[in-house]
């Protein structure tokens, strides 16, 4: 008798084990985000989480891992994360290519249709701004060829006999594409490259040159909160291909997740909802789960044609008792 019920204990775990494998009678199953290092993936990620915890039939649970591109990528193909929500892979493309052609990561295709990117000015530097009683300063400031005659606007504080250009952050792949470009272009007799650490910590000094008025040059891209709120001109000839900004998982979540990875396909955004949510967060001290509530309530015309009835009834509840 007690040989039967240590046999039958048995099966009962191991039915136990296999319900919770499959994410269904066992609990919630959980699905893994890669948390990359810029605001708008991350509230994407609290996006999707939020519309597959509330309202799917099937149990689900987020959770949220931070890393770079090239390790949360690797997570990505071994099976430690599921999903990656803005893959810039155009940045990274080889390792893009060696992993979809193992069939260890899908594509499902752009949650943007590009990202753009490349040396921004403040655009009353070019036009000036009457409203602010800002005079053009370098009307004539039309590509990177043009800089060298206006470096002392752009004149580095550590150096003054050199401008200053923000070349991208320290680690990432664009900013050797951009010191190679430096270089092609000779501005090295004129400028110093700037190559911090953070985003953070480029986007301060952009801030800080725009609210006094001042002359600012370098990298950057969007969407980002600060391209939301500051107006900024592109030099056309830094414009570096639109990167593609796609949503990429690994290749068994289809199969354990059919429910989310529909979702997902359907999953669509602009530059400009990007900006204006990054925005909103920066404006109301949002964090990043409040940036994504904040897009569920404001932009449920988007959000809506990415799932049916039943599931947006479901959110709608749920964000009606946030």
């Amino acid at each position: 008798m007690r040989k039967v019920v240590l046999v039958l204990l048995a099966a009962l775990c191991l039915g136990g084990y296999i319900f919770a494998e499959g994410g269904q009678e066992g609990g919630a199953q959980e699905i893994v985000f890669a948390d990359l290092t810029w605001d708008s993936v991350m509230v994407h990620n609290r996006i999707v989480a939020y519309i597959i915890e509330n309202g799917l039939e099937n149990e689900y649970t987020a959770d949220f891992v931070p890393g770079g591109t090239v390790p949360s990528v690797t997570g990505l193909a071994n099976g430690d994360i599921d999903i990656d929500m803005e893959s810039w892979h155009s940045n990274w493309l080889d390792v893009y290519e060696k992993h979809m052609a193992s069939g260890d990561i899908l594509d499902l295709g752009k949650n943007l249709p590009d990202g753009p990117q490349g040396w921004y000015v403040p655009r009353y530097v070019i036009e000036g701004d009457p409203s602010r009683g800002i005079e053009p300063m370098a009307p004539d400031l039309e590509t990177s060829e043009d800089l060298p005659r206006y470096w002392e606007l752009f004149q580095d504080p550590e150096d003054p006999n050199k401008g200053l250009i923000y070349l991208g952050i320290s680690g990432w792949a664009v900013t050797d594409s951009n010191e190679k470009y430096f270089e092609k272009q000779g501005l090295g007799e004129y400028f110093n490259k700037a190559i911090p650490g953070s985003d953070a910590a480029v986007a301060a000094t952009m801030d800080s040159a725009y609210r006094r008025g001042e002359a600012w040059v370098g990298y950057w891209w969007e969407p980002t909160a600060i391209m939301g709120r500051l107006d900024m001109y592109m030099l056309p000839d830094t414009r570096l291909p639109p990167a593609d900004i796609n949503i990429l998982v690994n290749k068994d979540l289809p199969q354990r997740a059919p429910d989310v990875v529909e979702i997902l396909k359907k999953y669509s955004t602009t530059v400009a909802m990007n900006n204006e949510f990054l925005a909103a967060k920066e404006k109301q001290n949002l964090d990043n789960e409040g940036a994504a509530i904040w897009f569920l309530k404001n932009r449920e015309d988007v959000w809506t044609q990415w799932v049916d009835a039943e599931v947006a009834s479901r959110v709608k509840a749920a964000l009606a008792a946030e």
